[in-house]
């Protein structure tokens, strides 16, 4: 590779590495918009052009080439008069310390581009990229052209052939297309990334919705249950019984309505010891007139008693009333529901078993994904929060399922290592 074409090649590195930067430590962390009309970017063009300046091309004594035209004309097209103007001093100053016989050729030169090229910012910014590229690399070709011609006229030397580099016109006019997509393209991404972080917000706001409207439901349909249920009964342990159970239910409604309004809150401060054994009893007994009015029948076959494990009560009551309640609905003509709980030596471990309609491997694989439900009118978000509830507490929940026949969840729990005698 000859010396001049290995100088030009160092200019347009030195072109490039500025806009990586710029786009590492600016726009990629949103500290400009789409129009990168920052002093950062001006000032990284400005560092481009130095370090082209620094290295040049002597085609004659006196008259230095490089790719200095590429950055400032970049400028000019993004940024108009206020780039021009800043970038036009850059390269009159450092021109006029390196000093030389081509100093006024490069006065003349860097002045009809700032002058002229500025006038096309409005133009420019509503083209398409297409006519972009092809109306920067005219431009730079053009200055390139004119720059070595008004070179030889002032300098008195003939035109010849080796005086003329035509890697020069090429790599200068290429550079620039390459500049021009390679900043338009930043500029696309910088806006589909802000849009998409729109877009992510938007749809958590509406998980967010969904899953305050999902969850409070649950309470407020069992209180309503037991509110209706008073109107029948004339027995007074009942009728508080049922009142009881009603305000605990809005109660949890109201709990579930803080959580969400909290949600950066740390969740370990709500974990304290909780007796598992009581809460399987009490979400049992709540869900009894729920799968009373769908012919469902529970059956507790086993629970044993004060198991402790570290939790948050109100977390596992929407966690066993969930996965209650989905199993009561997944048996859509009635059936038995079996609940048992047994421990072992550092675990107690829950089986809910349904004779519902039962998952595939595939649905089994997706439960517990935003949106995904098996119900008609489901949003999955119910057990998206059992899941992760039960990670949030140490615990492990394992499905086993089979179309037509039924669902089995099995839910286990870390014990606290001294539990009540």
């Amino acid at each position: 590779m000859d010396y001049e074409l290995e100088r030009l090649l160092v200019n347009v590195l030195f072109i490039l590495l500025p806009i990586f930067v710029f786009q590492m430590f600016w726009v990629d962390k949103d500290k400009v918009n789409t129009e990168l009309n920052k002093p950062a970017f001006a000032i990284m063009l400005s560092i481009s052009i130095i370090l082209c300046m620094s290295f040049p091309i002597e085609f004659f004594p006196g008259f230095m080439f490089d790719l200095r035209q590429v950055p400032f004309i970049i400028g000019a097209l993004y940024g108009g008069y206020y780039f021009s103007s800043w970038l036009f001093i850059t390269i009159i100053a450092y021109r006029f310390f390196l000093g030389g016989e081509g100093v006024y050729v490069n006065f003349f030169v860097v002045s009809i581009i700032s002058i002229c090229v500025p006038l096309l910012f409005e133009w420019y910014k509503k083209i398409k990229l297409d006519k972009k590229i092809l109306l920067s690399i005219t431009i730079a070709v053009l200055s390139s052209i004119f720059t070595i011609f008004l070179s030889h006229f002032v300098s008195q030397n003939p035109i010849e052939y080796k005086t003329i580099s035509f890697n020069y016109f090429i790599i200068q006019g290429l550079s620039m297309g390459l500049v021009v997509y390679l900043v338009e393209t930043m500029k696309y991404n910088n806006l589909v990334r802000k849009e998409l972080i729109k877009a992510e917000k938007m749809s958590i706001l509406t998980q967010i919705s969904a899953s305050i409207s999902h969850e409070v439901k649950n309470p407020i349909t069992i209180s309503q249950g037991f509110i209706e249920a008073l109107e029948d009964e004339d027995n007074k342990e009942k009728r508080r019984e049922y009142i009881g159970y009603a305000l605990e239910e809005l109660k949890r409604a109201q709990n579930i309505i803080y959580e969400f309004l909290a949600l950066t809150k740390p969740e370990l401060d709500s974990m304290k010891s909780i007796n598992i054994s009581q809460e399987l009893f009490y979400s049992v007994n709540v869900m009894k007139p729920f799968a009373k009015s769908r012919s469902v029948q529970i059956e507790v076959e086993e629970i044993e008693d004060n198991c402790m494990i570290l939790g948050d009560r109100q977390k596992i009551r929407q966690c066993f009333i969930n996965l209650i309640k989905n199993s009561i609905e997944a048996m859509e003509t009635g059936g038995v529901l079996r609940i048992k709980a047994l421990k072992n030596s550092n675990k107690i471990h829950i089986d809910i078993v349904d004779n519902g309609v039962g998952m595939t491997p595939n649905e089994i694989k997706r439960l517990g994904t935003p949106y995904f439900t098996t119900k008609e009118k489901g949003t999955g978000l119910g057990m998206m929060i059992v899941f992760n509830f039960i990670k949030k507490m140490d615990g492990d929940i394992e499905i086993e399922s089979q179309k037509g026949k039924g669902t089995h969840f099995k839910i286990s729990f870390p014990l606290l290592k001294f539990q009540p005698q």
